[in-house]
C-alpha cells in the first residue's frame, strides 16, 4: 500500500481527530472507507539510530505474541516516507471510546466488582505476556494510560496496550533483561527500572501493584514529581518502609496484602508471577454482582444518550460506556420482539398508522328497536363490504369510502433517526440481538447492522472459542447475524464449531 493509498482509505483530520500523544507519537481516531468501521491511526516518527525503539518495532512484538482478550493486538503497521515530515510508521488498531484506565479512575465512582474486573483482567493479560512463547515478554511501561478498556456484557474489560518498550526474557537467564529503564512513567516504574538494574518479569508487577492502589484509592503510592537526586533519595525511603499514603487503610483484603507484597523493594520479595496473585484473589470470594437495570423498551424509540466524550491515552474505544446496562442470556432462543399495546386513546394514532377513537358509552334510549335495526343493516353493508374486498384479511377492519378508487391507508413511516440511535446503544451494551432485531424495520438499517456485525465476528475470531466467556459473545453475534441474514455462512459455520466444545 502507498501513502495515498493509505489516505484514501484512512480518513482522518490531523487538527480535530487527535486522541492523544504519548512519547511515541500520536494517535488519531479515522474512519476506514473500506468498511465504515471507526479505527485508531497510531502515527510515529522514525529514528533510524533507535529502530528497536520504533512503532514498526512494536508492532513486531505484539504480532509475536498470541491473541488474548486482554491484549490490544494492532491490525496492520504501514512504514511511509511522507513528503513534509519524513520517514514515519502508521500503525493501525481498533478504536475504544471509552479511552484508557486513568480516564476510567479519574471519571467513575468505581464499584467493588468493576474494580475487581479491572484487577483479574489485567492480572490475565499479564500472565499471558509473561509466558507467551519460549521467552515471554515483559512490557516494562505498564501504566493506566497504556491499558485501554471496552465494556461487554456490563463489565469492564482492560486491554494492555503500548508495547513500546517491551522486551522478550532472555531465554538463557530465564527471567533477566540486562536492559535499563529508559523512556517510562516514574510513578509507576520499579525502583530497579529507575536505577538502571535488572529487570525481571516481576518489574510488570510493582506497576500492576501501583495500577492497583490507584484503582482502589484513586492515586498513586508514590508520586515522584521530577528525577532529581534529593527526590529519589526521599522516594526510596518511602519505598524501603512501605509508607503509603493514608487512603490505603480504605482498601480492604486480600487487594491491601497483594498491594504491598507487589510493592516490595527487594524483587525476590516480590510476587514472581501473575498467576500467584490471581490464586490470592480467587482464595476470597468474589463481591456481588450489582442487579441489571430494567431492560431498554424493544420497539419504542429512546432518547440518546449523552455520548462518553473519553478518548485513547491522554483524550478521551466496549463506550459512552460508564453507563450501568442491562444484560441478557447469549444462550437463549432468540425470540421476536413484541410491541408493546396500551389502551386505545382517543382519536390518537397508533403505530400501523390509523387513526382510532376510543368508543364512547352507550346510552339509554326509548329508540332500542330502530337502533337494532340501524345496527342490523350497517352489519348487513360491513359484511359485504368485506367479502368484496378480500374478506380473508386479518387485520382491523376499517371502515373505508365506498367510492371503487379506494387506495390503501399509507403504511406507517418509520423514524429511522430515532430507530438509529436507539440501536447505536444497544450496540454499545452490547445486546447484539435486539440491535439485530430493530435493523429489520428499514432495509438501509439492515444492511448497517450486517455490515457492524461481520466486522465484530471477525473481532471476535482473534479470541478463539478456548474460553466460554469467548464462546458466548461469538454465539451473540453469529445469532444477531442470523436474524438479518439466516443463511450467513460463516455465522452458521462458528455456530457449529461453539456447539462441539
Amino acid at each position: 500500500m502507498t501513502y495515498e493509498q493509505f489516505k484514501q482509505r484512512y480518513r482522518y483530520d490531523p487538527a480535530n481527530d487527535i486522541l492523544g500523544e504519548g512519547a511515541f507519537g500520536k494517535v488519531f481516531r479515522a474512519v476506514d472507507t473500506e468498511n465504515g468501521s471507526t479505527v485508531a491511526i497510531k502515527v510515529a516518527p522514525v529514528n533510524m539510530s533507535n529502530e528497536s525503539h520504533s512503532l514498526k518495532h512494536e508492532f513486531e512484538t505484539v504480532g509475536k505474541v498470541d491473541p488474548h482478550l486482554n491484549i490490544a493486538m494492532y491490525d496492520e503497521c504501514y512504514r511511509f516516507s511522507v513528503e513534509w515530515a519524513g520517514l514515519h510508521d502508521f500503525a493501525v488498531l481498533e478504536y475504544y471510546p471509552l479511552g484508557s484506565l486513568d480516564k476510567i479512575i479519574k471519571n467513575h465512582s468505581l464499584t467493588d466488582t468493576e474494580k475487581h474486573d479491572l484487577a483479574v483482567g489485567i492480572l490475565e493479560g499479564l500472565r499471558h505476556l509473561h509466558t507467551t512463547g519460549a521467552q515471554g515478554v515483559v512490557h516494562r511501561d505498564l501504566k493506566p494510560r497504556n491499558v485501554l478498556i471496552q465494556k461487554w456484557r456490563g463489565k469492564y474489560v482492560p486491554k494492555i496496550t503500548d508495547f513500546g518498550l517491551s522486551k522478550f526474557s532472555d531465554s538463557i537467564s530465564n527471567s533477566v533483561i540486562s536492559q535499563s529503564f529508559k523512556g517510562g512513567t516514574l510513578n509507576y516504574a520499579s525502583p530497579e527500572q529507575i536505577k538502571g538494574e535488572q529487570i525481571r518479569r516481576n518489574t510488570d508487577l510493582w506497576s500492576f501493584g501501583v495500577i492497583l492502589h490507584e484503582i482502589m484509592t484513586g492515586e498513586v503510592p508514590y508520586k515522584i514529581d521530577d528525577s532529581s537526586e534529593s527526590t529519589l533519595r526521599q522516594v526510596y525511603e518511602r519505598m524501603n518502609s512501605q509508607s503509603l499514603p493514608e487512603s490505603f487503610k480504605n482498601v480492604r483484603e486480600p487487594y491491601a496484602s497483594i498491594i504491598k507484597k507487589c510493592l516490595m523493594v527487594n524483587p525476590n520479595q516480590r510476587y514472581r508471577a501473575a498467576e500467584e496473585i490471581l490464586l490470592a484473589i480467587r482464595q476470597t470470594p468474589t463481591p456481588p454482582v450489582s442487579p441489571p437495570l430494567p431492560p431498554i423498551p424493544s420497539v419504542a424509540p429512546i432518547a440518546q444518550e449523552k455520548a462518553d466524550q473519553t478518548e485513547i491515552f491522554e483524550d478521551s474505544p466496549f463506550a459512552g460506556l460508564g453507563k450501568a446496562t442491562d444484560s441478557f442470556d447469549s444462550s437463549a432462543d432468540v425470540q421476536p420482539l413484541k410491541e408493546t399495546s396500551t389502551p386505545p386513546q382517543k382519536d390518537s394514532k397508533e403505530s400501523d398508522g390509523y387513526v382510532r377513537s376510543t368508543p364512547k358509552p352507550k346510552k339509554t334510549s326509548n329508540n332500542t328497536p330502530l337502533i337494532i335495526l340501524v345496527g342490523v343493516a350497517a352489519l348487513v353493508l360491513i359484511t359485504a363490504s368485506v367479502i368484496y374486498f378480500g374478506g380473508d384479511k386479518k387485520d382491523d377492519v376499517a371502515l373505508q369510502p365506498t367510492d371503487s378508487t379506494t387506495t390503501a391507508a399509507p403504511k406507517a413511516v418509520v423514524d429511522t433517526a430515532a430507530l438509529a440511535l436507539q440501536m447505536d446503544s444497544l450496540f454499545n451494551i452490547p445486546d447484539y440481538q435486539k440491535y439485530a432485531q430493530i435493523s429489520l424495520q428499514d432495509s438501509i438499517l439492515k444492511q448497517r447492522a450486517l455490515t457492524k456485525l461481520l466486522n465484530k465476528a471477525l473481532e471476535a475470531d482473534k479470541f478463539g472459542l478456548e474460553y466460554a466467556e469467548d464462546r458466548d459473545y461469538m454465539s451473540s453475534v453469529c445469532k444477531a447475524i442470523l436474524l438479518i441474514d439466516p443463511k450467513e455462512p460463516k455465522a452458521l459455520s462458528r455456530l457449529e464449531k461453539i456447539a462441539k466444545y
